[in-house]
């Protein structure tokens, strides 16, 4: 099996178009990476933030009003991630 250098040299170019092809879609997907999407990224970010911090707020305040409704419902379990202290704290000031 023998190629000849015409044959070889029309290889080359078929490479060398397939490879400006996917240059031409690498520099758009990293132009879509650049803008787009890294903008959309740093919303989500700012909003993920956000909401853990709200939830550290109040994740004491509402476990607390879970513990009093499952003590006063004759410990029939209604909220059911309770950490222990805070059973052992309703417990304590009823």
């Amino acid at each position: 099996m023998t190629t000849s250098l015409e044959d070889i040299k029309k290889m080359l170019v078929i490479i060398n178009k397939n490879i400006e092809i996917n240059n031409e879609k690498l520099d758009l997907i990293c132009k879509k990476m650049d803008g787009e999407i890294l903008e959309e990224c740093k919303k989500m970010g700012s909003h993920i933030t956000f909401i853990e911090s709200v939830y550290d707020s109040i994740r004491h305040p509402l476990n607390y009003i879970c513990n009093i409704i499952n003590i006063k419902s004759d410990n029939q379990l209604l909220c059911n991630d309770l950490p222990s202290n805070t059973k052992q704290i309703c417990n304590d000031e009823t």
